[in-house]
């Protein structure tokens, strides 16, 4: 057997990261952030708490990480082309996007809902979550100026609002609810 090489060591310690993290997103989710212990995150994991210390500096080191790169790929389907201006398109793609990654990484949204619910463990994430935030209503802000609607701000903070309490009532009852008649109306009432 020959030695691995750097390309295959960096594969490697990849997915042992994605492995720890995706255990850590269940039990958080399952147990909270303040419920769940690192023994109950790395038994999940299968792997041993220096393992997993290797990778990340603590419990809230993890978490912090977690939400990063969670919030990292939900900014990609907003603003598809980063030009800072929504299309009716691209308001639609955002809404079938934030569906399909809530159908996704249903753990990860349980856990985000269960941190904003947190006050404590908020401040841990606070600042990226509301760096992530900011341009959002930015843009869906300058989106509704541009459709005309009086108070644009209030339209984009009444969607952002909608789209939480939307993804929250999916996570408590999948089965039941109505993902694509949800959609519709959404796209028809707030596009």
């Amino acid at each position: 057997m020959s030695p691995r090489t750097k390309k295959q060591y960096k594969e490697i310690r990849k997915e042992k990261r994605a492995i720890i993290m995706e255990a850590a997103v269940e039990v958080f989710a399952e147990k909270t952030f303040m419920g769940a212990s690192v023994s109950m995150i790395t038994k999940k994991a299968g792997v041993s708490k220096g393992l997993l210390y290797n990778y990340f500096e603590s419990k809230e080191d993890l978490l912090r990480q977690i939400i990063f790169e969670g919030f990292e790929e939900f900014a990609h389907v907003f603003d598809p082309n980063k030009d800072g201006s929504l299309t009716e398109n691209e308001f639609k793609y955002f809404i079938d996007e934030t569906f399909r990654l809530l159908q996704k990484d249903t753990y990860f949204w349980k856990l985000y809902f269960s941190i904003v619910m947190q006050p404590d463990v908020m401040l841990l994430v606070q600042d990226k979550i509301m760096e992530m935030i900011g341009p959002f209503l930015q843009t869906l802000t300058e989106y509704y100026e541009k459709k005309g609607v009086e108070n644009p701000m209030a339209y984009a903070r009444l969607m952002g609002s909608i789209m939480d309490g939307v993804s929250m009532n999916y996570l408590v009852d999948p089965e039941g609810f109505p993902v694509e008649d949800i959609k519709k109306i959404l796209i028809d009432k707030f596009k």
